[in-house]
């Protein structure tokens, strides 16, 4: 299993590299990556689940091709954790970590998850591009250009697995022990760097895609760019696919590749699903409004939420002598507002800061190919109300036609 080094020496008692600082190995709690991978884990996993699991059940009764290719994506997900976890004790400083750690299991884990890498990205990124299909489906350019990213996702992330298993799995006259021996994972690690280098270019195309649709729109600047910010989610995935890579080109060296393993492993969690949450997200925001928003206690909860902020306006009120702005001089507190739960058929943005809060107003007509706005009366809402007009605005965009 090791070369170079006389039988009968006991393999759990050498490090696999020297202490840089010249310090003994620490076997029993040395730095590791293990408590903060699994931590962000636990995070990411709970949301991807909960999302992909309201994203399922709101479409029970219609079930469409995205939503079959979300679950596969989460089962996948989840395979590829389970396979980082089981082999998370490794990521820790290659001179606290023995020898005798490096067995067959390690080599049999390495190819299970490249096996399953290139799919895991594939499926939950092949429904975001279904997904844009269902709601622009009368822009041709989107629907075109949708087809495309699913050609290129799956280039981008099957050739890369299938030749990652090449450099990860005994080829013939091999065993797995001549896999742990040999240089093969090293010779795999370019793969790897194009896989993410792949990756990230599919990321910024599913970035991009939607926005020439947005700048057709004839509305002002201002408002498309809130309009932009439905699409924003997306932008979070560029970001782990860019790290990724960081951490990929960091193990050509192969040097302390624990702990660089370590990195990559926590990075390739938040990257997955990262993918499956921004995919699911609009659809479970539905479930939301569905079959949360009228749970009882959730709206014993925001009554009380409510009440609680009144109280702290008023007393606020009480006690600022300074003159209030003008600023939303314009809107009356004796005219009703539209209430959260009557807007699902429109998809709501505010803008909070200096200026008034504006409502935009998205109707489910369509002109020419482009949506249609109109610009609604101004709201002067919470903090809270702020949070529900965001989650209606995913809600309708995930039920456009």
């Amino acid at each position: 299993m090791a070369t170079g080094i006389p039988p009968g020496i006991d393999l759990c008692a050498i490090p696999l590299a020297v202490n840089p600082d010249g310090l003994p190995p620490n076997f029993e709690n040395p730095p590791s990556l293990q408590p903060t991978l699994i931590g962000i884990s636990a995070v990411v996993l709970t949301f991807s689940v909960v999302t992909t699991a309201g994203r399922l059940y709101v479409n029970k009764r219609a079930l469409k091709p995205a939503d079959y290719c979300m679950a596969v994506g989460l089962i996948l997900n989840i395979a590829i954790a389970g396979v980082i976890f089981s082999r998370s004790r490794e990521y820790r400083h290659a001179w606290d970590t023995p020898i005798c750690w490096y067995t067959t299991r390690l080599a049999k884990l390495d190819f299970v998850e490249g096996l399953l890498s290139g799919p895991a990205l594939f499926f939950p990124k092949a429904a975001i591009f279904l997904f844009y299909l269902q709601i622009f489906s009368i822009n041709r350019p989107i629907k075109i250009g949708s087809k495309i990213g699913l050609v290129m996702a799956f280039i981008a992330y099957f050739p890369t697995s299938l030749i990652t298993v090449y450099f990860t799995a005994p080829h013939v006259g091999q065993t797995w022990d001549d896999v742990v021996t040999s240089t093969l994972p090293v010779k795999g690690v370019p793969v790897g760097i194009t896989a993410a280098a792949a990756s990230i270019i599919v990321d910024i195309y599913i970035f991009i895609l939607p926005l020439p649709a947005i700048s057709a729109l004839k509305i002002p600047l201002s408002k498309k760019i809130q309009l932009v910010a439905l699409f924003t989610t997306a932008f979070f995935g560029i970001v782990a696919s860019v790290i990724s890579l960081v951490f990929r080109v960091a193990l050509l060296g192969f040097y302390d590749s624990g702990w660089q393993l370590g990195r990559l492993a926590i990075t390739i969690i938040v990257e997955n699903n990262i993918a499956i949450i921004v995919g699911s997200l609009p659809a479970f925001t539905n479930f939301l409004r569905t079959y949360v928003s009228n749970n009882a206690l959730y709206k014993s909860l925001r009554s009380k939420f409510s009440i609680i902020s009144n109280n702290y306006a008023s007393g606020s009120a009480q006690h600022d002598s300074l003159p209030r702005p003008s600023t939303w001089a314009r809107d009356s507190p004796q005219k009703r507002q539209p209430q959260y739960n009557e807007l699902t058929e429109s998809v709501v943005l505010k803008a909070h800061g200096a200026v008034p809060e504006v409502t935009l107003i998205a109707t489910r007509e369509m002109s020419d190919g482009t949506m249609v706005f109109s610009q609604g009366a101004l709201v002067n809402t919470t903090l809270l109300e702020f949070v529900k007009t965001f989650i209606q605005a995913y809600d309708n965009l995930a039920t456009l036609d």
